[in-house]
């Protein structure tokens, strides 16, 4: 099945695509390869020395990594209009992480050759990739204090924070992180047990701030979820 950006919805503001040029995203969106993607199927392989780089045209993909211990984190999930995996080509280091399809999703898949012509071609582009490989750094920075200063609810209502900046739409009553995730999934991104991040979910939900469906969250109440992060 191809799966068509028929809708014509602009792209996500804060996503690559969105802050290119019309002339930019014609010319990347024109190279290489439109691939289609089934729910779990594998984009990256952790330790793999490939260096192409995907452009989600739609859907959504976990990168995961896991560590020796043989622990699983979820570290991000990118979305329509983002780039993935354009760091290996840059030093010509193994991948960092597993890239998992969530749903069916559809892609450019691009050599690196390919998307370093483009960068040439359009210089100014160069400042829009940046500032994504800036903004990946410092979430994961962010996540990185979070994980050692502060706890399970703090960090709960922090990630649902981050995700509603990425990928919130609006629906009735509130506010959808726009994404699917479970709460194995949530619990891997706040490096937490799942009867740890249950928990917290139940007291954001005994507040309204909060109603969790399947694979879904509403966020009512993203002033009162601010203050459970602790955050201005």
């Amino acid at each position: 099945m191809r799966l068509d950006d028929s809708s014509h919805r602009p792209w996500p503001a804060t996503s690559v695509l969105g802050r290119l040029t019309d002339s930019q995203r014609d010319d990347l969106l024109s190279l290489g390869v439109r691939r289609e993607f089934g729910a779990g199927q594998v984009l990256i392989r952790q330790g793999d020395l490939s260096t192409h780089v995907f452009v989600l045209i739609t859907g959504h993909v976990k990168v995961m990594s896991e560590s020796d211990s043989g622990r699983t984190v979820l570290l991000a999930v990118r979305s329509r209009g983002d780039l993935v995996g354009e760091l290996a080509g840059m030093d010509s280091s193994p991948r960092m992480a597993r890239v998992v399809a969530i749903g069916a999703i559809g892609a450019r898949v691009l050599p690196f050759a390919e998307f370093e012509g483009f960068l040439k071609r359009h210089p100014d582009a160069v400042r829009t990739v940046n500032g994504s490989i800036a903004a990946k750094l410092r979430s994961a920075t962010d996540k990185i204090v979070d994980f050692s200063s502060q706890e399970v609810p703090i960090r709960v209502a922090r990630t649902l924070l981050r995700i509603l900046a990425d990928h919130g739409r609006p629906v009735e009553g509130g506010v959808s992180i726009g994404i699917p995730l479970t709460q194995p999934e949530l619990a891997a991104i706040v490096a937490a047990s799942e009867p740890a991040v249950h928990k917290a979910l139940a007291e954001l939900r005994k507040h309204g701030v909060i109603t969790v469906g399947y694979r879904n969250y509403v966020v009512r109440d993203q002033a009162a979820l601010r203050q459970f992060a602790e955050l201005p």
